[in-house]
């Protein structure tokens, strides 16, 4: 915590990073606990740096800037404010929160003070917030009997993103001068990683869409297989589902099912649209096409589509290493690529092809049992076949 100083009991202020006043202001402090509290001050602003260097998602950065503001200062709670874009949906939401003791969900900001220092931009300081004319409307702040208060924006260079809210419920004085500054500081420090989380989740989007919109292409050079790749990445997470997998998990299923025929691109039309059965050769160029797409989405500078790559990669593996393209086996074969292979297989039978007619949905499921131990585990094919008797499937005939 950074040393006392005698405070006011309100305080506003424009923050301005490259000014420290009460570094030279502080009344008879002599030159070396000017430089300890410097030192201390810097340091703090260094660890919450490298905190948020990390944050790739605006929940990581949130967590990383409570918890950075509860070390750091005399703080019971702390929250951090967006600024909604749709005025319909209110001004403000609290995207964010953490205390020492108490719930998050029992956090109740007020709402009058972050909506004035997200319009003004002014740091503020409220020394006893129940004896404050601001909060005479705010019913949160008394029945919460919140004290000490302090909020500040989150900016950037242009813009004012939200702000960061901390509180004391044990006594007024908590706050002073010196704890604005910092939290001041924070907010800034913040609201530039807030935005460039946020563009980096649109430019996350749009490659996503793009890399969507190629797969859909491919999926339509061939009549037959139209919206295949859809169907695959459906099934293939109501399977993760069934097993309980994270939801960061289940998107990366999902992904890898969108993505996993995008090396087909690489496999000649004639080939990928032949009535009748592949020659030897012909079927060698068709089983590369696993290795093409996995070479194609490694230059892909995305997280998302990284953890997808086993997907794609060795969705054509069975279980007892006779699959391709490196006959892997057993439980060496990711799970991720279980479960497209077995989606994949599914729909693949169940829809019509140029050499063949789709076979009902009974009938897939009894060449899955079949296959267990040769192409699938007992407990991936399992899945299947309970979400079969379930009537859980849900996919759509093909068109």
């Amino acid at each position: 915590m950074v040393p006392d100083r005698a405070y006011e009991s309100v305080i506003e202020k424009r923050f301005e990073p490259w000014k420290f006043d009460w570094l030279s202001t502080a009344p008879g402090a002599a030159e070396p606990a000017l430089l300890q509290r410097a030192q201390q001050y810097l340091s703090m602003l260094h660890r919450i740096s490298e905190l948020l260097a990390g944050a790739r998602d605006v929940p990581g950065l949130s967590e990383a800037t409570l918890r950075g503001i509860l070390e750091i200062t005399a703080a019971d709670r702390a929250a951090l404010v967006l600024r909604r874009t749709d005025p319909a949906t209110g001004d403000v939401e609290v995207a964010a929160a953490r205390s020492r003791g108490q719930s998050p969900a029992q956090f109740s900001v007020s709402r009058t003070l972050v909506a004035d220092v997200i319009e003004r931009g002014l740091s503020t300081f409220a020394h006893d917030a129940s004896t404050d004319e601001r909060f005479n409307d705010e019913s949160g702040v008394v029945e919460q009997q919140i004290r000490s208060v302090m909020c500040v924006p989150l900016r950037t260079a242009d813009d004012i993103l939200g702000a960061l809210y901390v509180d004391s419920l044990s006594g007024a004085g908590r706050f002073n001068e010196v704890d604005l500054d910092l939290l001041s500081a924070i907010g800034n420090h913040a609201g530039v990683a807030l935005h460039r989380v946020r563009l980096l989740q649109q430019l996350e989007r749009q490659s996503l869409d793009t890399i969507r919109a190629i797969a859909a292409t491919i999926d339509a050079k061939d009549g037959y297989t139209h919206r295949h790749s859809e169907r695959v990445a459906l099934l293939a997470r109501r399977l993760g589902g069934e097993m309980a997998l994270p939801d960061d998990v289940l998107s990366t299923i999902e992904l890898s099912g969108v993505l996993h025929d995008v090396g087909k691109i690489g496999v000649p039309d004639a080939i990928l649209n032949k009535p009748g059965r592949l020659t030897p050769d012909e079927f060698a160029q068709m089983k590369e096409h696993p290795t093409y797409g996995a070479r194609i989405l490694e230059h892909i500078q995305s997280p998302q589509v990284r953890a997808a790559l086993p997907g794609v990669k060795h969705h054509h593996e069975k279980w007892d290493g006779s699959g391709y393209p490196q006959g892997l086996r057993g439980d060496g074969i990711p799970l991720v690529a279980q479960l497209i292979g077995v989606a994949d297989f599914y729909d693949a039978v169940t829809s019509p092809r140029s050499y063949r007619g789709a076979i009902a949905p009974q009938a897939a499921i009894d060449l899955i049992k079949q296959a267990v131990g040769s192409h699938f585990s007992v407990a991936i094919a399992g899945l299947v076949v309970r979400l079969h008797e379930r009537g859980d499937l849900g996919l759509e005939p093909s068109e």
